[in-house]
């Protein structure tokens, strides 16, 4: 399976941190930088001027970023993909790794939540157990590591290139439109000490040009 690893390149210790987990366990990859939106002129950053917050700049570039991951996926045609963060880390004792997911997929799914539940997501709830896997209601918030198919990259791609909520958000909403699963176990956590890109870039943003 196609990784994807999206990683600010000012940011030399989170991307040192992502690169060196993934070689250790022998998981290829491929780089995916991150979006500086801070040097973009705000006029032109595709946002859409009618977001009932201001975002920060941090939400954006992390919102263009994963466009570009999803771009990949299509223009490679690959079936699915993994897309991780660079502040991973691999959880202890899951139901399945990273090495071996790609044979336990879902047959139907269009997209995996491989993160850790956090309760931000009020609406978010299981609607079956499948084994390793669970259908769930939205999505857990975070996107710090899931699986997304072509079909579901191709639908983002065409209808939400304007940003108009940070990107874990679109995946919620999108749920009532997919098959949409979390591994029963979480595979991915948040690394510590590693700070946030998002919440400390700019908070405040005005979206008006």
């Amino acid at each position: 399976m196609h990784r994807f690893l999206i990683s600010l390149p000012d940011t030399p210790l989170r991307r040192k941190s992502a690169i060196d987990k993934l070689q250790t366990h022998g998981l290829s990859f491929e780089l995916v930088d991150g979006i500086q939106a801070q040097l973009w002129r705000p006029e032109s950053l595709p946002v859409n001027r009618d977001w009932n917050h201001s975002p920060l700049v941090g939400e954006v570039g992390c919102y263009l970023a994963h466009l570009h991951a999803l771009q990949r996926i299509v223009d490679y045609q690959l079936p699915w993909a993994c897309i991780l963060e660079d502040d991973f880390c691999l959880l202890a004792d899951p139901d399945v790794g990273l090495c071996e997911i790609e044979s336990t997929l879902p047959h139907d799914f269009h997209y995996i939540h491989l993160q850790r539940e956090d309760g931000r997501n009020p609406r978010f709830r299981i609607t079956e157990s499948c084994g390793i896997y669970e259908r769930i209601h939205e999505t857990p918030y975070g996107s710090t590591g899931y699986i997304i198919t072509r079909p579901l990259a191709e639908y983002i791609l065409r209808h939400h290139r304007c940003v108009d909520m940070p990107i874990d958000c679109l995946y919620a909403k999108l749920a009532s439109r997919g098959t949409f699963y979390a591994t029963a176990k979480p595979l991915i956590g948040i690394e510590p000490g590693l700070g946030s890109t998002i919440q400390v870039a700019q908070a405040g943003y005005a979206t008006s040009s």
